[in-house]
């Protein structure tokens, strides 16, 4: 690679706000596949149930039915106080399983409730991710900050599985949470030191009266009629859809059980088949 090439390539780490976005957003992928991999294996181990598996995976995704209800209080609040609100509250969720898997507390029905909670929030992360960049980046920096953060995306992938199935056989559930909210827990700090964009347009507008609720519902028809009348955007959309209905709920809901009953592997091998799915992504 070229000294110009490279130069391009580290050019978004000249804005401030870039260099603490992309180490909060590189911990917070990090620890979502750690999760992941972590909480599979464990509603595997302990129900055997495929079923109970899928269920787990299908209510991580929930959040997105609310997403674009999300992305509107984003609009109004600021996508970085979003953000660091989702953060915190990744590591309230996190900080508690720790908690109960330490005292030996631990049971698959409050890792589901813990999970379907995580599950409102955690679809509206990546797309207020996008959004925030959109707000601090140069138009001109755009593409190329986007392109470094869906690589450090896939990096974390390979890594997060590795690292997270090597420390889930060495020091077990509850001490792996505890870094699992470590790490959401900087994720916060460092989005929180961020200056508010100043692209950003911010109002209290929240749906605290008919009025709000009313405008807010419309900004949502508006959005769906867009999508849906935009071409572009319909084949995008379309796109997604079948991309999450045919190869998502194989990668994310049934890697454990493909791992323990046909490779006949343990949580190592979960996070090397779950590494692999992401490297050529790179």
């Amino acid at each position: 690679m070229s000294t110009t090439a490279r130069r391009s390539a580290l050019a978004p780490f000249r804005i401030r706000n870039y260099r603490f976005q992309w180490p909060s957003d590189f911990l917070t992928s990090w620890a979502f596949e750690v999760e992941t991999l972590v909480l599979g294996w464990y509603i595997m181990v302990e129900t055997g149930s495929v079923l109970l598996l899928t269920v787990m995976a299908s209510l991580q995704y929930v959040g997105t039915l609310v997403a674009p209800v999300l992305g509107m209080v984003g609009d109004r609040v600021g996508h970085r106080d979003l953000l660091v609100a989702l953060r915190l509250t990744y590591t309230l969720l996190a900080s508690t399983i720790m908690v109960l898997a330490l005292t030996r507390q631990l049971a698959p029905f409050n890792v589901m409730i813990i999970v379907a909670i995580m599950g409102l929030i955690r679809p509206s992360d990546l797309g207020v991710r996008g959004a925030l960049l959109a707000d601090i980046m140069p138009a001109e920096q755009l593409v190329g900050a986007i392109s470094l953060a869906r690589t450090t995306q896939d990096s974390a992938r390979i890594a997060g599985a590795l690292t997270g199935a090597g420390l889930f056989a060495l020091l077990g559930i509850g001490l792996v949470y505890a870094a699992i909210a470590s790490f959401y827990l900087i994720a916060a700090i460092l989005m929180f030191c961020m200056s508010r964009p100043e692209k950003s347009v911010t109002t209290t507008d929240l749906p605290a009266s008919s009025d709000a609720v009313s405008r807010l519902l419309g900004d949502l028809k508006e959005g769906i009629v867009y999508a849906w009348n935009g071409p572009g955007m319909r084949a995008a959309l379309c796109v997604a859809f079948l991309a999450n209905l045919t190869a998502f709920p194989i990668t994310n809901g049934l890697l454990p059980f493909v791992a323990r009953d046909i490779f006949h592997t343990d949580q190592t091998g979960v996070g090397y088949l779950s590494a692999s799915f992401a490297a050529w992504a790179r």
